[in-house]
């Protein structure tokens, strides 16, 4: 008779070591997993974006949904903004938005349902690239170096549009794979 695996989640804060993994970003659980005599614990991370607060605590993708209909303002998107060096232009693009709209928004401003979607995917790629570089500094010089795998497109470029997202996330999964992008 074969024996079935025993699948255990705990809160990180029950153990009292996980190794080194520290926790940047949100929640993580761990999982235990016995395999015979053997005990293996995989740590897995909770929790969305880098810059957006709010989505740090989210725990599903429904959850994200649920945020992004309430519509993010131009204050929670505005590190984005800044670490990107994104122009009015560029903002305006990713946000679905003319420019002068753009050029109205305040703090409190509602960016609408297609840039909240936009920023937060946007920010998806910056918690990604982070768990790569390890340092702000060094994923924006990745960030603002033509890349020859995108063509001799900046990654920063791309970030405006769906498509330049999704080859941005896939660069970088390249790059956590081991190949150079």
């Amino acid at each position: 008779m074969k024996k079935s695996k025993k699948y255990k989640a705990f809160k990180s804060e029950d153990l009292s070591y996980i190794g080194d993994y520290e926790k940047p970003y949100g929640i993580s659980e761990t999982f235990v997993v016995n395999k015979g005599d053997q005990q293996v614990s995989y740590v897995v991370k909770n929790g969305y974006g880098y810059f957006l607060k709010d989505f740090k605590g989210a725990r599903s993708l429904a959850e994200v949904a649920r945020k992004l209909e309430n519509k993010l303002t131009y204050a929670e998107i505005s590190p984005i903004i800044d670490f990107l060096d994104l122009k009015m232009v560029d903002l305006a693009k990713a946000a679905a938005v003319s420019q002068s709209t753009v050029s109205r928004w305040s703090a409190d401003s509602k960016i609408g349902i297609p840039g909240s979607y936009q920023f937060f995917k946007i920010d998806e790629v910056i918690k990604k690239g982070m768990e790569i570089f390890g340092r702000e500094s060094s994923l924006k010089s990745w960030l603002n170096t033509p890349n020859m795998a995108l063509g001799q497109v900046k990654p920063s470029d791309l970030l405006v549009s769906m498509t330049g997202i999704d080859l941005a996330h896939e660069a970088i999964d390249a790059l956590h794979f081991g190949n150079v992008m």
